[in-house]
């Protein structure tokens, strides 16, 4: 065999072994999902005694009848999940909107400490946020936020701006200052070149950005079960663990609570995968 020959083994090799090794990572990660989903649709008996399979041998319904139709889910499971679409898309709204105006002060503006300031932000997730528990409490306590989604939201958008802006600095920086300029002889006011100019450009930055909040916030379990007190009010992950007490153990519930907890996000994540993935790799080269 000679040296191209060898080479092109070579790289056939390191190849199939990077598919390989990206193969049983996607397995590792992807089958706890399958066998959520699987076991959902098994019986509360199969559950409780262990003898669910990875493909079911008798299919069923029951449980998912159970959590939309009876009193104890149909309800209740509706209004969790009300309450997460408002919780997250709430977030994210507000996130965006905080991130745009700080990462275009990062981006356009020269002042003391701003390298430092934009490296922080980063920094910030190096802690855990449990630490933050304690005096996140006693300030919604003194704004009278305490079981409300209002107080929620602002928590969840206070732990996920500091990434989102960080991202979408970098879009902006990236963005011609030129093409400002131009707006500006034209009599554009600034807020319309945010609105008008950089927003569209940095579409793809605002999209993972965007979705980076809404996931983060749809599956947040801590400070939801903190802040939150009413059952009216409790947001899906908190609910879910409703189903599990140290009394009774509703497997069957909670498996097909979790199944349907993913529908909303595969419905809006789907479409914008490749934006969303295109998105926070541009701005992770680009940072």
């Amino acid at each position: 065999m000679n040296v191209e020959g060898q080479r092109a083994f070579r790289n056939r090799s390191s190849m199939i072994r990077f598919y390989i090794v990206i193969l049983m990572i996607l397995f590792v990660t992807v089958i706890p999902f399958v066998y959520v989903v699987s076991a959902s649709f098994q019986s509360e008996w199969s559950i409780k005694t262990g003898t669910t399979s990875l493909i079911p041998h008798e299919w069923t319904i029951q449980n998912y009848i159970n959590i939309l139709s009876n009193k104890e889910g149909s309800t209740a499971f509706a209004l969790y999940l009300w309450n997460s679409i408002k919780v997250s898309f709430g977030t994210c709204i507000l996130s965006m909107v905080v991130s745009v105006i700080a990462a275009y002060g990062l981006s356009r503006f020269e002042f003391a400490g701003r390298e430092l300031l934009a490296q922080l932000m980063l920094f910030l997730y190096v802690f855990p946020t449990i630490l933050a528990i304690f005096p996140i409490y006693n300030i919604l306590a003194k704004m009278k936020l305490i079981n409300t989604h209002i107080g929620l939201i602002l928590v969840h958008t206070t732990l996920v701006a500091p990434f989102c802006t960080w991202l979408l600095r970098s879009f902006f920086d990236a963005i011609p200052k030129e093409i400002e300029e131009s707006a500006k002889v034209d009599g554009a006011g600034r807020i319309l070149i945010i609105l008008k100019i950089l927003v569209p450009l940095a579409a793809p930055g605002m999209l993972a950005a965007g979705m980076y909040s809404l996931i983060y916030s749809w599956g947040e379990y801590m400070f939801a079960s903190i802040l939150i007190d009413s059952g009216t009010l409790k947001t899906i992950p908190v609910a879910l663990a409703t189903y599990m007490n140290h009394i009774d153990q509703k497997w069957g519930l909670l498996l097909a609570g979790c199944s349907l907890n993913f529908v909303p996000l595969l419905i809006f994540f789907f479409p914008f995968l490749k934006t969303f993935l295109r998105g926070f790799m541009a701005g992770a080269v680009k940072a």
